[in-house]
């Protein structure tokens, strides 16, 4: 038999297939190149390329190629059958290393393994290979099977070539080929560890990112889910900004690199809440601290009302007036509303009126008897606390919330990033800023908010006002939360083109049809609310 033909410039070849197969990320392609290059160089007909699992026991298929038969299976083609099985290192009973396989062999032993005929061969079983030829009406004579193994010599694969032809002629494997082969598989071997260990990086992070919003959430189950919906929000506006044909966003992509940071910003962006304090972050009432103190002033309404009994009770005895029962009646009904009012008003809400702090006030001045002495039935900070504008935290509070995050970037800045991560720690603490400088905690605006912190800020809102299970307050309706959202953008807190662009996308409805109640999804004018 003759020997395959080797290109004279195989030097050269060598090095070009070693860089170009250094720059492919795509793992898929990757593979699917390593098999194709080692085929084009030792012109073989066939070829299959395994890798092997993480225990080492067996050989995954991953790469089939027939050019005669026009069989091309894994990586950017159809994928390989389940019907096509691993190939088993040891037996699974008996724990024996597979002998009869000759990748198994090849892998086992990390060595290379050349069989001149397969159907002459009695070292090795090859009744698969003969069903194959069977089906296919085809030869597979000679194989070349030569261990890939990583930096530190361990196999991670095995490269196997079917019938090298020179001339139309089925012929042996040569000895300068078989090197050229095994410094090929060298390269690969490289190249294919180098993307397992930035793929095995890239699940390490993502790991990491999911293990703090499930520490978030065993915190509190709301910041957990706040966290787990943002960056859905904030994927789903990236994805319609890639995808729009018209408008601000008309030509402007986000690349794979830049759509991972801005995915993994908006996972962290609250990752500085793991210090926050859970009766601040979990405070679902304004008098709520280490526990709820409402039930405290209800105590004391019980006592006021019990003073109202004997104050009147005494007049009666002394001035044996009876009508003076209809008077207690009065003020136990006043007593009740006016807790009833201050239990309301303890909820929190967006807006709290001038009328409603002084209607609070008067309420406080009620005296009664507790503890030993004559007091008020509210003191000075239920009372601050009752009159609260906004929410249900106090300005000492929400300075400890507002504090997230500044700890969120400085928590972050101390991971080492990989290059294309780099801006995650920026991007996650700037997701209260504002547009017009009002926001928090450095106060930045205008040009010095990049897209990527703008998206988050919007998702941001959007998530909270429309959240389900805020422990202080329902979920909005769509209507108030893109009224709200509205004026926002027209204060110029929010960025315009990406507001709009939420709208006219429907991305505000594609996430609310998955993420929010039914009752919350009401009917909405886009156009009226387009800025």
């Amino acid at each position: 038999m003759g020997k395959s033909h080797l290109n004279n410039n195989y030097f050269e070849e060598l090095i070009n297939i070693g860089i170009s197969l250094s720059k492919e990320k795509n793992i898929n392609v990757l593979l699917e190149n390593i098999l194709t290059q080692a085929r084009k160089i030792s012109n073989s007909d066939g070829g299959t390329l395994y890798i092997a699992n993480k225990e080492f026991t067996k050989l995954e298929f991953v790469i089939m190629q027939n050019k005669s038969k026009n069989i091309f299976l894994g990586g950017t083609k159809a994928p390989v059958p389940k019907t096509i099985y691993p190939v088993k290192l040891y037996n699974p009973e008996t724990n024996e290393p597979n002998h009869k396989n000759v990748s198994a062999v090849c892998a086992l032993r990390n060595k290379t393994i050349k069989i001149d005929d397969a159907y002459k061969n009695k070292d090795y079983d090859f009744e698969g290979t003969k069903g194959f030829d069977e089906r296919h009406d085809y030869y597979s004579k000679c194989f070349l099977n030569i261990p890939m193994k990583d930096h530190k010599d361990n196999v991670i694969g095995v490269i196997q070539l079917l019938n090298p032809i020179e001339s139309g002629k089925i012929i042996d494997y040569s000895k300068e080929i078989i090197k050229v082969i095994e410094s090929l598989s060298s390269q690969a071997s490289i190249a294919l560890t180098n993307q397992m260990l930035i793929e095995e990086q890239k699940n390490l992070f993502k790991s990491f990112i999911k293990l703090v919003a499930e520490a978030l959430e065993h915190k509190d189950a709301t910041t957990g889910g706040h966290c787990n919906r943002v960056p859905e929000i904030t994927m789903m506006i990236a994805n319609a900004i890639n995808d729009a044909k018209k408008g601000a966003f008309k030509g402007f992509k986000f690349n794979e690199e830049e759509m991972e940071e801005l995915f993994v910003a908006g996972w962290l962006h609250d990752f500085g809440k793991v210090a926050t304090p859970e009766h601040v972050m979990n405070k679902s009432t304004k008098l709520e601290g280490l526990y709820d103190k409402i039930d405290q002033i209800k105590v004391r309404f019980e006592v006021l009302k019990r003073d109202i009994k004997i104050k009147y009770y005494d007049l009666i005895y002394k001035n044996n007036d009876k009508s003076l029962k209809n008077k207690i009646n009065e003020e136990i009904n006043k007593a009740d509303k006016d807790l009833e009012f201050i239990i309301k008003c303890n909820t929190g809400g967006e807006f709290f009126s001038d009328e409603l702090k002084e209607r609070v006030k008067n309420i406080s001045k009620y005296k009664i008897y507790f503890n030993g002495k004559f007091q008020n039935i509210l003191t000075d900070e239920e009372v601050d606390f009752l009159t609260l504008e906004r929410g249900t935290l106090s300005k000492k509070e929400r300075q400890i919330m507002e504090d997230h995050v500044s700890l969120t970037y400085e928590l972050l800045d101390k991971l080492p990033y990989p290059k294309h991560l780099n801006n995650v720690p920026f991007y996650a603490g700037c997701h209260h800023e504002k547009i017009n400088g009002e926001g928090y905690p450095n106060g930045y605006s205008g040009d010095e908010l990049p897209i990527q912190a703008r998206i988050i800020a919007l998702a941001d809102v959007f998530e909270g006002l429309t959240a389900p299970d805020r422990p202080y307050k329902d979920g909005y309706p769509l209507s108030k939360a893109m009224n709200i959202l509205r004026f926002m953008t027209l204060d110029n807190e929010l960025d315009k083109d990406i507001y709009n662009l939420f709208i006219n996308q429907k991305v505000y409805l594609k996430y609310a049809e998955e993420n929010i109640k039914d009752s919350q999804i009401d009917k909405i004018n886009e156009k009226e609310l387009l800025v």
